[in-house]
Parts: structure tokens; C-alpha cells; sequence
């Protein structure tokens, strides 16, 4: 399988220079590199014009006649990527000389994904951490099971977005198989949760790149994951924000990425209403019969008039 690499380029001379380097010796050779840059002031242009003559078959260069900011530039840099798999690259990073090998390897073998992301180093100053996930307190284990159990989808919108746009890499066809042609948001959201939603997103566990934390960066990382629970607050509580409520915006993500679909007809609408009445059964008789009162005359939870008898 070829590989593509799509890099978005705003004012990166600083670590611009280190990027392509890492990128340029990998162990797998990359077969493009398509480079758009969105309107940079600085020597990045210049950069980018003498690694060309360098490597003229493998980079192509698209200057934006304006600036169209990081989301339209980086959907423009993967839609002009031409071969089968994509690999989407910060202008800042540094790639470990295997990522192209794993990645394609990775999907070689795994044909049952369109797309896969992996962990990341983290490098501050001087100072490098060894897993990005780590630092968000998520582990591999509790990826690997949310994969496996068709769960990786609810666990993006839960809990944030905790994969990065430079950690994935996408099959060209998917873009048109999951209708990902006009992103409306950034790839690494819109990317990570298209593909999950239909448990086609995979894992590698491991760190095949270090992401530089630095004052510049035109897009960083999203919030640190908090997994304390709120004191003075009862377990029934708890149970209803993190698996009723929580399964309430998994449902409205879902509607908002498949508008012409009917989320009823999903395992995560079955998720719901199981986790719904679990919570329902939880209460009180008397509690209970007010609360779906309460739900059906506020149109929450889904409830309606048959569920005040049945639950």
C-alpha cells in the first residue's frame, strides 16, 4: 500500500526543518508528501522550496491563496492526498522511524479498519514523556476493550477527544465511504469519531510520534481528562451523569454526524435505554413514577406514557 503524508504548514520555520527530517527517514519510504500551506509570513516557504529540490518526486507543494485556517487547510491537504493510505502530519512534530512501517503494516493486516491512531511522546523544553495517554490518564487496555466492544465512539464523546489529528492515519476510500469529503470541524474530531462510530477506527499501542508542546502551536492539546468524581455527590448520581446522561450526548453527536440516519435503530440507543431504566429501577417507587412524569412532560430521556406503567 502507498502512503501519503498530508502536512498543513502556518509559520512553522522553527521546527519545520525537524518534522520533514523525520519524516524523509523512516524505515518504510513515504511515497508523497502533499504540503499545504495557509499564507505563511516567515522563511517556511523557503524551507519547504529547498527540501523540494531535494526530493522532487515525493513533495508537492500548495500555497492557499488565503488563509484558510487550520480546518479547511488540513481537509484540502488530505483530499489532494492521492494514495491509499493518509497519514496526517503536524508541521512541529517528530515522527520515530518506524511510524510509517507500523502504520502500514497495521493496516495491512487489520483490512477490517479505514483508519488507525496511536499513542504519542510528549516533548516539553527539553523534557520528553513517554505516553500522551498517560498523561490523560487513559490507558491502552481501556482502549483496546473499548474497541473491541464497540465503545470507543461513546468513550471520544465522554470523556473528550483524546486522539490527535497527527496520530491518524485514514484509507483514502474511507473519505467517501464515511462521506468525509467537508469537514465541519477539525479532522482530528471529525476523522476519529466517523470512523469509530462504525468500530472502524483501530489502535496501535504505541508511541510512533513525540508532539512538541510549545506557545506557537496553532492547535494543541484538548484538556487534560479529570477521572475524580465530585465529592458530597451519591452513587446514583454518579451512575446517571456518567452512563444516562453521558449516553444522552453520545446520542446527539451521533445524530449531528449521521443526520439521515435513525439513531433509534443503534446499539448505542439499546445502551441508553438499558442504562436509562437501570437508573429509573434505582429509585423509589414513588421517586420513580414522579420522574418519568416529570421526563414525559419535558420531553427528556426519551420517555413517553406507556413507560410510566412498564417501568
Amino acid at each position: 500500500m502507498k502512503v501519503s503524508v498530508a502536512l498543513c504548514t502556518y509559520n512553522g520555520e522553527k521546527y519545520l526543518s525537524d518534522q520533514l527530517d523525520s519524516i524523509m527517514n523512516q524505515t518504510t519510504l513515504v511515497d508523497e508528501i502533499v504540503i499545504c500551506d495557509d499564507g505563511s509570513n516567515d522563511k517556511t516557504i523557503n524551507i519547504l522550496y529547498d527540501y523540494q529540490s531535494k526530493f522532487p518526486d515525493i513533495i508537492k507543494i500548495f500555497r492557499n491563496e488565503k488563509n484558510l485556517g487550520f480546518i479547511k487547510n488540513f481537509e484540502k491537504a488530505i483530499n489532494l492526498s492521492s494514495h491509499e493510505i493518509i497519514i496526517i502530519s503536524d508541521q512541529d512534530d517528530i515522527w520515530g522511524k518506524d511510524k510509517i512501517q507500523e502504520t502500514v503494516h497495521f493496516l495491512e493486516t487489520n483490512p477490517q479498519y479505514d483508519g488507525v491512531f496511536h499513542d504519542l511522546k510528549l516533548i516539553d523544553n527539553e523534557k520528553t514523556y513517554p505516553s500522551y495517554l498517560d498523561w490523560k490518564k487513559i490507558t491502552h487496555e481501556e482502549i483496546n476493550q473499548e474497541i473491541k466492544n464497540n465503545e470507543l465512539f461513546a468513550a471520544l464523546v465522554k470523556k473528550g477527544s483524546f486522539i490527535l489529528g497527527c496520530a491518524l492515519a485514514i484509507k483514502k476510500d474511507a473519505l467517501k465511504a464515511h462521506d468525509m469529503e467537508n469537514f465541519p470541524i477539525a479532522h482530528d474530531y471529525y476523522i476519529a469519531q466517523k470512523l469509530s462510530l462504525k468500530n472502524k477506527l483501530g489502535f496501535i499501542s504505541k508511541s510512533l510520534s513525540s508532539y512538541r508542546l510549545h506557545a506557537n502551536q496553532v492547535y494543541g492539546l484538548r484538556y487534560k481528562s479529570d477521572k475524580n468524581e465530585e465529592e458530597n455527590i451519591s452513587s446514583t448520581q454518579k451512575y446517571f451523569k456518567e452512563y444516562v446522561w453521558g449516553y444522552l450526548q453520545v446520542l446527539k453527536r451521533y445524530k449531528e454526524l449521521n443526520p439521515k440516519e435513525n439513531e433509534k435503530k443503534t446499539d448505542i440507543y439499546s445502551v441508553f435505554i438499558k442504562n436509562r431504566n437501570t437508573y429509573l429501577k434505582s429509585l423509589s417507587f414513588l421517586e420513580r413514577k414522579k420522574y418519568i412524569l416529570k421526563c414525559i412532560r419535558h420531553k427528556y430521556l426519551d420517555m413517553e406514557i406507556p413507560d410510566l406503567f412498564k417501568i
